[in-house]
């Protein structure tokens, strides 16, 4: 199985947030033992909390790129559908962003996880079965905090 050597990763923007902060960490701390070259996609140009020792550029760039694709909410999910270059595609369900709305928009939403071509990783066990509960797919693997490790096996493996 050829491994892969090209990680995009999507988030909205790289200002202060608790997924910024570990997508960042987790990528930098990879990058010092390994051969995987990773890419920060961005939807919204701000300063980073922490300096990325990765590549950065826009999310509108994601469209050349040939690697594999990790969108990180349901916008970048999204943006991440209409892209038709990146090898495999995956969404890290970080956040269950349909319960903050009490159900509103869940046509616009449910578009993020139910498209076949992106496969679900989730965070944590409990959201795993919050996920398959909400839009009736299973994820394909659980990654704690954006822990790269796990993350890279999971696309290794599929």
């Amino acid at each position: 199985m050829q491994k892969n050597k090209q990680v995009g990763v999507l988030l909205e923007d790289f200002s202060a947030s608790q997924l910024t902060f570990y997508a960042i960490k987790n990528m930098n701390s990879y990058l010092e033992n390994s051969d995987v070259d990773f890419v920060g996609f961005f939807e919204n140009s701000t300063t980073s909390m922490i300096p990325p020792r990765f590549s950065t550029m826009s999310a509108s760039e994601i469209w050349s790129f040939g690697g594999v694709a990790v969108a990180t909410s349901v916008t970048t999910s999204l943006s991440l559908q209409k892209a038709c270059l990146p090898i495999k595609k995956y969404f890290y369900v970080w956040d269950l962003e349909w319960s903050r709305r009490g159900g509103a928009e869940y046509e616009y939403t449910i578009q993020a996880y139910r498209d076949p071509n992106i496969k679900l990783i989730a965070r944590s066990s409990s959201h795993a079965k919050a996920i398959k509960n909400y839009c009736n797919r299973d994820v394909c693997g659980v990654v704690d905090n954006f822990n790269i490790d796990q993350l890279i096996g999971i696309i290794n493996n599929e």
